[in-house]
């Protein structure tokens, strides 16, 4: 009976310890827990949430050093801001803007665009390239929200888009500045822009509407496209105080332009005509019909400057900024006082790392002065 009650109390003692032992964790199991949750703290510290131009919260690491262009708009501002933090282009650079541009940024891979009727993504290239961010640049069209989520959600890495118009450059530097952390940078950008439209907005205010100039910007295959009054691409002309020679026209077409007529040119007769080519600037100067044109007899016609990005705004980009004071000057010498060679040496250097030689500036400026 001794030996039976003994037992008994042992295998009580052992179910009463496995029972309240049962959910115990042996030590190393406790330490594989705290470090798990010591890891997921610390990714959550590297990380935080910027609200984009149009009020998305989205998650972005604290430190972003790789970024990437949804489009040639987006590029151009960010290679103006950041250039080291590019892991590849939307677009390859020009041949003409190939001799502005360091090598080395030449040789990035190409992603094509994101999303729009261009889209041509390259997604092997991206998933190599691994950005922290997509940033889109530009206009919001009515559908960017839905389209920027969608693009995040199909590629899997945070999309942030960042407003830019003519008028706004100097806040969108700042925004780029507080996403990338790069505000020393984008503070300069944002302030010679600023600089730039503060004094086109002036010198407007001085013009009386006798003293206003009119411009025709001639495109196309033999000049009669245009970028119309109201066109996105035609905002460097507006900024300065000059009229737009082509007004109450279907701007629909803006990339490509509205056609116009010789007819129409000779009656509207521009003070000024601007040619978007060599090309086009040749027809102007030697074509017979065109002479018929007051600008073209007052040789008041002129090549809009176009390496590495032309002037006017093509793409419509921050291009523009130096867009209005080579135009400006050209139709407003009094008012705005530059000379326009130290001026586009400023901006290059500013805006596209590059010093310019004199021949380089020469060239940039042909026929354009």
């Amino acid at each position: 009976m001794k030996i039976i009650k003994n037992l008994l109390v042992v295998v009580a003692s052992l179910f009463i310890l496995t029972a309240c032992g049962g959910t115990k964790t042996t030590p190393s199991e406790s330490s594989v827990s705290e470090s798990s949750v010591k890891t997921n703290k610390k990714v959550a510290a590297e990380k935080r949430i910027f609200i984009d131009s149009v009020g998305r919260e989205v998650e972005v690491p604290k430190n972003i050093t790789k970024i990437a262009p949804s489009g040639p708009l987006a590029q151009i501002v960010l290679y103006t801001s950041s250039p080291d933090l590019l892991v590849g282009l939307a677009t390859p650079f020009s041949k003409e803007a190939q001799a502005y541009i360091d090598k080395k940024y030449q040789e990035l891979p190409e992603f094509g665009q994101f999303y729009g009727k261009k889209a041509s993504l390259n997604m092997e290239a991206l998933s190599v390239a691994a950005p922290d961010v997509i940033i889109d640049i530009g206009e919001p069209k009515k559908t960017v929200k839905e389209d920027m989520d969608k693009l995040q959600s199909q590629i899997d890495i945070p999309t942030i888009f960042i407003e830019a118009n003519l008028e706004n450059l100097p806040e969108t530097y700042k925004k780029l500045g507080e996403l990338l952390g790069n505000t020393k940078e984008t503070e300069k950008l944002g302030a010679y822009c600023k600089k730039v439209l503060d004094q086109a907005e002036e010198n407007k205010s001085k013009l009386s509407e006798s003293k206003k100039k009119t411009i025709y910007y001639a495109s196309g295959n033999v000049g009669l496209n245009t970028n119309a009054e109201g066109s996105f691409h035609a905002q460097v002309i507006d900024a300065i105080g000059v009229k737009n020679a082509v007004t109450g026209v279907d701007i629909t077409s803006q990339g490509g332009g509205t056609v116009v007529s010789m007819e129409q040119l000779i009656q509207w007769q521009p003070d000024y005509i601007l040619a978007d080519s060599e090309k086009v600037y040749q027809i102007i100067q030697t074509d017979a019909s065109w002479k018929e044109l007051t600008a073209v007899k007052e040789k008041h016609v002129y090549k809009v400057p176009t390496a590495p990005y032309n002037f006017m705004g093509f793409p419509p980009s921050v291009n523009r900024i130096i867009g209005i004071q080579w135009l400006g000057n050209l139709v407003y010498p009094e008012q705005y006082e530059l000379t326009i060679d130290e001026t586009v040496k400023e901006f290059y250097d500013l805006f596209y790392h590059v010093q310019p030689s004199e021949k380089q500036i020469a060239e940039i400026l042909a026929n354009a002065k």
